[in-house]
């Protein structure tokens, strides 16, 4: 977040936000503060001495080689990628798990189609769900690199990811994170980053971060989001901020192209948004604009208004931040959508502690202890009123274990090492990786209708998005009031709702936000038996209305009944029924015929006789 410098230590001020962007620094002065060719002088010195303590630990990082990892991981593919030299291509041997501990051998290979510093080599046809053994072979060293494992994502069922933030390789603090997420995790589909993986755009330092990260990356796919220490500019921290080479390069981004982009993984969507501006710069330092943010809004509202089982989003700065009770500003626009939405949860970086919100049932992560620098936390400090809980000289990931099919998720907060000052550099190990928070939480809104009885019939939601039926579960990003209608199929019987309605009549229902509503409707079979009064009537020529009364026995709600009539001469309204009573209302016109006339109805089973007596 902060760092600028291997030189500077940061006297963190916490009396305000803008205490804290005012960067105030002991022991030194700011670089921006010295004369300009003073500061080149620096830059350059630095430069050479970083360069000469870039020593890897293999062979193949020491002869210029980062170890492969692997990216835009989907159900059927993904991209290796390495650095290598200016001269090389290569070629990546791959196949199934399973495949490979048969027989020991790889039985696909795709092929790079460039020459070039870095190599990004898609591999397609994979097979959901499956784990894979690759092995990258550059062209000009083929035994650089050894076997190493990934796996797909699946269709559906449960996943496991974990976030870091912030790691700032080069200080070193990165590697007791990465070393513990190597030792202690298995299951992890993918690690997502939202950013700041070095302190500058400099090649030596982002060599640590997969030096460093090599067990992790290993493993587990990387998913990538920038920040705004991709832009620091090592050799002229004044400005202007550099293109984030090392960023586009490693992760095989076009220049110019989108730094927002989203994915879904078993029915979840992942949505990373770009928040630092180069446009809006404190020398080298890209800050969050409201500029940027708007140009993002359109977008990022497509992506939310979805009926997937949740939605995560991702991106460096955080919206919450310890230090100050309101929102940032420039991201007003984001968090306007992530409340109309009902996002499952955001994930941030950028402030170098663990820090989590709950906004309206919605979490909100702040992930920068992956490696940078600490930054204080106060107890006097000013807070929003949604803060829960928060930690610093702590370092850690966040893990987080998904089940969409019961529409939860479970974070957990691991811290692997601490520090004893904010800038301190070496840390001390725990023996156990400490489990230091938790949280489960909803992904969705979530409908749901279940049927019982012996009877059957259909229930439908007035959005129609259910129509159980064979539909009887939806998802709302938003939360919308919903009625339910049944239709009993023919020989069953509506017997009533359970769960958020009651009774037999109308079942109106206002979605609760990111929780799991039930409506249940009870089908019996059809075995009402109706009663009238009067069963007999005699009325007069000149004609009269009747009400007849209608009882029925058999279950609580029966179905109202009926009504068959057998005349030409009586009419009759639609039966008043509710709670097994009612009545119909008959109509008899004037008899003008002398002669008396008889006939019958049929209501619910039972005859009425009605007698009209003729003119005189």
């Amino acid at each position: 977040m902060y760092t600028r410098s291997e030189r500077q230590i940061m006297k963190f001020d916490t009396t305000s936000h803008a205490g804290r962007e005012a960067r105030q620094f002991t022991l030194f002065e700011s670089r921006s503060a010295l004369p300009f060719a003073a500061r080149l002088a620096i830059g350059f010195l630095m430069l050479l001495f970083t360069c000469s303590l870039s020593v890897g630990p293999s062979i193949a990082q020491d002869a210029g080689y980062w170890s492969p990892w692997v990216t835009n991981l989907t159900i059927t593919s993904a991209t290796v990628n390495w650095k290598g030299t200016e001269t090389a291509a290569g070629s990546v041997e791959y196949a199934t798990s399973s495949y490979y501990d048969a027989h020991q051998a790889f039985d696909k290979t795709a092929t790079s189609s460039t020459t070039g510093t870095y190599q990004h080599v898609l591999l397609t046809d994979l097979e959901p769900n499956t784990s894979y053994v690759y092995r990258a072979r550059p062209s000009d060293n083929a035994d650089a690199f050894a076997n190493r494992t990934f796996k797909t994502m699946p269709v559906s069922g449960p996943f496991t990811f974990l976030v870091i933030s912030d790691t700032h390789a080069q200080e070193g603090r990165f590697k007791y994170v990465a070393d513990a997420i190597a030792a202690n995790e298995t299951d992890a589909l993918f690690i997502l980053d939202s950013g700041d993986f070095a302190s500058w755009d400099h090649v030596p330092y982002w060599q640590n971060y997969f030096q460093d990260g090599d067990g992790v990356f290993a493993k587990f796919p990387l998913v990538h989001v920038i920040g705004n220490h991709e832009y620091h500019n090592l050799a002229s921290p004044i400005g202007p901020p550099t293109a984030a080479v090392q960023y586009h390069s490693a992760y095989d981004v076009p220049d110019g192209g989108a730094l927002n982009y989203s994915f879904d993984c078993s029915g979840v969507r992942f949505i990373a948004l770009n928040s630092p501006d180069p446009d809006k710069c404190n020398g080298d330092d890209p800050q969050t604009s409201l500029t940027l943010a708007k140009s993002q809004a359109p977008w990022l509202a497509q992506q939310l208004d979805n009926d997937l089982a949740g939605t995560f989003t991702v991106h460096h700065h955080p919206i919450w931040d310890y230090g100050r009770t309101g929102i940032n500003p420039n991201l007003q626009p984001w968090e306007s959508l992530y409340q109309t939405y009902n996002i499952s949860a955001s994930f941030v970086g950028h402030t170098h502690n663990y820090q989590r919100y709950s906004v309206h049932g919605i979490p909100y992560f702040v992930l920068g202890n992956a490696g940078g620098r600490f930054n204080n936390m106060h107890k006097d400090s000013p807070r929003a009123k949604w803060y829960q809980y928060g930690q610093t000289r702590q370092l850690g990931y966040l893990k987080v274990a998904v089940d969409p099919e019961n529409n939860t998720a479970t974070a957990q907060e691991i811290f692997v090492a601490y520090v004893d000052t904010d800038e301190g550099s070496t840390a001390t190990a725990y023996d156990t990786p400490i489990v230091a928070d938790t949280v489960t939480f909803p992904l969705s809104s979530v409908v749901s209708v279940t049927k019982s009885g012996v009877g059957s019939g259909t229930v439908t939601s007035s959005d129609s998005s259910i129509n159980c039926g064979s539909t009887c579960r939806a998802t709302y990003r938003r939360t919308p009031k919903l009625t339910f209608t049944v239709t009993p199929d023919a020989g069953s019987v509506f017997n009533g709702w359970t769960g958020a309605c009651s009774g037999n009549g109308k079942c109106v229902v206002n979605v609760r936000p990111r929780a799991e509503t039930t409506v249940g409707a009870i089908f019996v079979k059809d075995s009402c038996t109706y009663t009238i009064s009067p069963r007999r009537r005699t009325v007069p020529s000149q004609g009269s209305d009747l009400t007849i009364g209608i009882t029925a026995k058999g279950y609580a709600y029966c179905r109202a009944p009926e009504i068959v009539n057998n005349t030409d001469w009586v009419t009759q309204d639609a039966a008043v029924f509710s709670n097994n009573r009612g009545s119909v209302r008959l109509s008899i016109p004037l008899n003008q015929s002398p002669t008396a006339r008889t006939g019958t109805l049929t209501i619910g089973g039972a005859t009425l006789t009605l007698t009209q007596n003729g003119a005189h």
